[in-house]
């Protein structure tokens, strides 16, 4: 009985500890409720396609240029990897991977200023009030498409998965306003032969 039981807690707790943390540099600029999830999601991801997802936000780089603070930073990491770095004194974002992992993402759509296409940097530009917050938005929702890019790659689905309902909402208005201006196309057109 008491093996047993030894047994169900250990199970119960040896995912607790063999949780990795994700998070390889935060000074002050993600508060611990966004950590969480940042784990929660590179957690998954890890388990279910074997690919880490790391993120590294400081205020300022140590270096000049955001790839020889990214080298320096993935020496310590080991393949398949994929780190989102971003230095926000020095505005700088980037996304660094191991080979084997450029593939599995595509880090110009990500990284696009673009709304309906990017997921970091129209954040990042908006003019917010809280600058802090849109730092922090800007993270979860690059961390969160990264995920989810590679776990639709490898065929797997994440549970912990933010979603994309702003990219959805821009593609159905863009939608929607091809159309009207087709139908407007249409009927100019179609009153110029009627009229004939």
């Amino acid at each position: 009985m008491r093996s047993s039981f030894l047994r169900a807690l250990a199970l119960f707790f040896i995912p607790l500890f063999a949780a990795e943390n994700f998070i390889i540099k935060n000074e002050e600029i993600l508060p611990q409720k966004t950590v969480q999830k940042i784990n929660e999601i590179g957690n998954e991801l890890a388990q279910k396609s074997g690919v880490r997802l790391y993120l590294a936000a400081v205020k300022k780089m140590p270096t000049k240029k955001i790839i020889d603070f990214e080298k320096r930073l993935a020496k310590g990491l080991e393949p398949p990897f994929v780190l989102l770095a971003i230095a926000t004194e020095d505005q700088k974002v980037d996304i660094y991977s191991s080979k084997e992992t450029s593939k599995l993402f595509d880090k110009e759509e990500i990284l696009s200023p673009l709304p309906w296409k990017g997921s970091i940097i129209p954040l990042l530009t908006s003019h917010s009030k809280d600058q802090h917050a849109a730092v922090e938005a800007a993270l979860l929702n690059g961390y969160a498409e990264i995920a989810e890019q590679i776990a639709s790659s490898k065929g797997v689905s994440l549970k912990s998965a933010i979603g994309n309902t702003n990219r959805n909402i821009y593609y159905w208005l863009r939608i929607l306003f091809y159309s009207i201006i087709a139908l407007i196309f249409v009927n100019m057109i179609y009153r110029r032969v009627v009229q004939r």
